[in-house]
């Protein structure tokens, strides 16, 4: 006990001793001191500046090579990482599809936008869920694990439907896409 106890006040006392040495140090050298103190700040600073804006930029052109890069139809119009929520927001409408990209159903989706294409007659844009999975989920109300088309009017929702909500898939996933932003028939439809 007492052993650590000389220990501790060894350390404490060289610490003293360390803080005493550099008040003199600091003392006798203001105008260097100071000079040094100005340039860890301005590189501390710096540093922190390139790790906040790397970071999305990195996030973009990850989005940009992993995933934009491999969509099979050029009826799908990809948003670029953080695009998606303003471009709803401006358009007057717009048809999109949210998805993470990969699993059963992103494949199965994209296998048959593929070799549909032809019967497609509008494009539509896809917003991929990779960063942003819980607000994306809570501000759409959207399944990262789901195939999910909206059509927005004025950054509002109007109609929606998902992969695995289909009777028949590979029947009836392009006409679905072609009838999303008719959303004031299918409206006349369910009433009647």
């Amino acid at each position: 006990m007492k052993t650590i106890k000389r220990i501790v006040e060894q350390i404490m006392f060289q610490l003293q001793d360390s803080w005493i040495e550099f008040g003199y140090a600091v003392n006798e050298n203001r105008k260097k001191t100071l000079i040094r103190i100005v340039i860890v700040a301005v590189l501390i600073g710096g540093l922190t500046l390139v790790m906040l804006t790397a970071s999305p930029i990195i996030r973009t052109e990850q989005v940009d090579q992993l995933i934009i890069n491999d969509l099979p139809t050029k009826q799908i119009i990809p948003f670029s990482y953080n695009q998606g929520d303003q471009e709803i927001k401006n358009k007057k409408a717009i048809s999109v599809m949210f998805t993470k990209p990969n699993g059963e159903q992103y494949q199965a989706a994209m296998t048959l936008l593929s070799e549909k294409e032809e019967e497609l007659n509008r494009k539509f844009y896809y917003y991929p869920i990779i960063y942003d999975a819980d607000e994306l989920k809570k501000k759409y109300n959207v399944s990262p694990d789901k195939v999910t088309f909206i059509f927005f009017q004025n950054g509002v929702e109007k109609n929606r439907f998902t992969f695995d909500s289909l009777e028949d898939v590979e029947e009836d996933l392009i006409p679905e896409l072609n009838r999303l932003p008719m959303f004031n028939i299918q409206a006349e439809k369910e009433s009647s």
